[in-house]
């Protein structure tokens, strides 16, 4: 009888601690339903309002980490009435591309063109 219910308090314990990590959809997987009508928006956007970085010194990549000497961009706030899942990220112009960054991580979240109107 002790065997079983030491068995079931650990198959709870792994279950409940299973399910506390287990978190929402992230950062990534949210900005990465954006549409290419929403990219190409976006991208219009902040092409008009930051000039491109020429030197990078980092790898322009989902999940790639910007360094802290870069400065990020706030989000347009109609950039944000195009796309609402990306409310409250920052963003950053790097040659060619758009980087759409998580400002508390510095994570980046997405990347796509920069395309100009």
């Amino acid at each position: 009888m002790r065997r079983i219910l030491a068995l079931a308090a650990c198959c709870w314990l792994v279950a409940s601690a299973a399910a506390a990590q287990t978190s929402p959809q992230s950062a990534a997987a949210k900005a990465d339903t954006l549409s290419l009508e929403q990219k190409t928006r976006i991208s219009q956007l902040v092409t008009k309002q930051t000039a491109p970085l020429t030197i990078p010194g980092f790898s322009v990549v989902v999940d790639g980490v910007v360094p802290p000497a870069v400065e990020l961009h706030s989000l347009p706030a109609e950039a944000e009435q195009v796309a609402p899942q990306l409310r409250g990220f920052d963003y950053v112009v790097v040659e060619e591309l758009v980087a759409i960054v998580d400002p508390r991580t510095r994570k980046v979240a997405v990347v796509f063109p920069r395309w100009a109107q």
